[in-house]
């Protein structure tokens, strides 16, 4: 993949950088929504979750499962097989863009797999990322301290 491929691409980059965000988002307010806790979601990931209090994988909404890891959250649709994996430590903003894990959002978003022709693995989709931001197409949040700082704003 070259420069001018990304380049070619980089509208249709862009907007799936935005519908991940939006999805991811969307996802986890719904399910801080739906916890027991009834903390808002900030209070819901910096308590219940980081601090390994709420149940660290599920279902909701009957057609996703959730699974907390680390400093990210999987989820998986059951009915279309999408995959919204984000890291939930950068709260209350989900939608900073990591490449493994948009490469498997756009591989699984039937609007976005046409970019699996030119963003072929996650060290391509990672390279897309920087060169876009780069370019000033997403940005670089530098509040975040976490080297995944890239957005699509």
């Amino acid at each position: 993949m070259s420069l001018q491929e990304i380049i070619e691409n980089e509208t249709e980059i862009f907007e799936c950088a935005k519908a991940f965000r939006q999805d991811a988002n969307n996802l986890m307010y719904e399910l801080a929504k739906v916890s027991t806790s009834g903390l808002p979601t900030t209070e819901f990931v910096a308590k219940e979750i980081y601090d390994h209090k709420y149940n660290n994988k599920g279902l909701f909404r009957d057609d996703w499962t959730y699974y907390f890891h680390g400093a990210e959250c999987r989820f998986d649709n059951l009915k279309t097989g999408q995959i919204v994996e984000l890291i939930y430590i950068t709260q209350p903003e989900f939608g900073f863009l990591d490449g493994y894990f948009f490469f498997n959002y756009l591989a699984t978003t039937d609007r976005f797999k046409k970019l699996t022709g030119v963003l072929t693995d996650s060290s391509k989709t990672w390279a897309a990322i920087e060169a876009l931001a780069d370019k000033g197409i997403l940005k670089r949040d530098l509040s975040v301290t976490i080297k995944r700082n890239i957005i699509a704003r």
